[in-house]
């Protein structure tokens, strides 16, 4: 999913808004790692069905994108098909070059009584860059303004980040952190893309969401739903959902959708599939929030240029 901040600054509102919200970060994309930290299980008891538990007619219910689904009759298919994402995926993060791209984000925070409490365009750079170490399932993602440094958050509105990682749920080392389900067919561009469930596994998650406040936070574990390229099982579109309830600390919803496409790089040869756009939508006490991410003009971000990369 990604990260988001959210505050106001609406004339005479600010005091009283700030004591309902106070500066909120989500992590709704992949990154955070919870190795050696797992919560007891009583904090999973309760959890609503996931899209892996759902039958045919629930899940058209919630999601409407299926509504041309061609339901499969059995699982025989789903260990082949794992295999299959999951070396393409590991082959995205193998061969990863750090990347830049020009991203473009409007927000839109409100409530019912109070439309666009929060709102924001901007436009940055987007980087998404190579971790060191052995961990190869995430890539640190990170906006900076034209000057090379770090963007600070800004103030009015939620702030989403760590798309390029999302299909990490489907990396072989971390495929056991989650259940899957093969749900059917469906044509998507074209395609007559394979679209697979995936639900995380509260006990044993390593990468989740972490929602972060002012004075605390917790972790949120995923769901989501995937369509797979038939010919090289690459993911065309991706969509994650918090798994619920987690009522204690006022989420209700949140949905993640991103839309990937080919990128070739001329300087290494190189060609990678990722997001074209992002929408994330979701639901946060009184608050409700839409973002979307357009992004462009990827290109290779080089060792001299990161020299640059520094907070102000």
């Amino acid at each position: 999913m990604a990260r988001s901040a959210f505050s106001t600054r609406a004339a005479g509102r600010e005091r009283s808004l700030a004591r309902i919200v106070a500066p909120v970060v989500l992590m709704v994309a992949g990154g955070i790692s919870n190795i050696g930290a797992l919560p007891p299980q009583s904090k999973f008891v309760g959890l609503s069905k996931t899209f892996v538990e759902m039958t045919p007619a629930q899940l058209a219910g919630q999601l409407p994108e299926l509504k041309h689904l061609v339901p499969t009759e059995s699982q025989d298919e789903l260990a082949l098909l794992l295999k299959q994402v999951g070396a393409a995926v590991a082959d995205f993060f193998d061969n990863f070059l750090n990347t830049a791209c020009t991203e473009t984000v409007t927000s839109i925070v409100d409530t019912p009584f109070d439309p666009a409490v929060g709102h924001y365009g901007a436009k940055f750079n987007y980087l998404a860059l190579v971790k060191p170490g052995s961990d190869k399932t995430s890539l640190r993602e990170l906006r900076t303004d034209s000057k090379g440094h770090e963007a600070q958050t800004p103030t009015n509105g939620v702030v989403t980040i760590g798309f390029v990682s999302m299909t990490q749920h489907f990396h072989p080392d971390l495929q056991a952190d989650s259940r899957f389900r093969l749900l059917g067919r469906e044509v998507l561009e074209g395609k007559n893309t394979y679209v697979l469930a995936f639900a995380q596994r509260p006990e044993v998650a390593r990468h989740v969401t972490r929602v972060q406040f002012a004075k605390g936070g917790m972790d949120v574990f995923a769901q989501g739903v995937a369509w797979i390229d038939p010919e090289n099982f690459r993911i065309l579109r991706l969509r994650t959902d918090a798994q619920l309830p987690f009522l204690n600390i006022g989420l209700q919803k949140e949905t993640t959708e991103v839309e990937y496409s080919e990128v070739r790089f001329q300087q290494g040869g190189k060609t990678f599939w990722l997001p074209r756009q992002v929408d994330v939508t979701g639901k946060l006490g009184k608050f409700s929030f839409r973002n979307r991410h357009r992004y462009s003009d990827y290109r290779l971000f080089l060792v001299e240029t990161e020299e640059r990369l520094k907070s102000p």
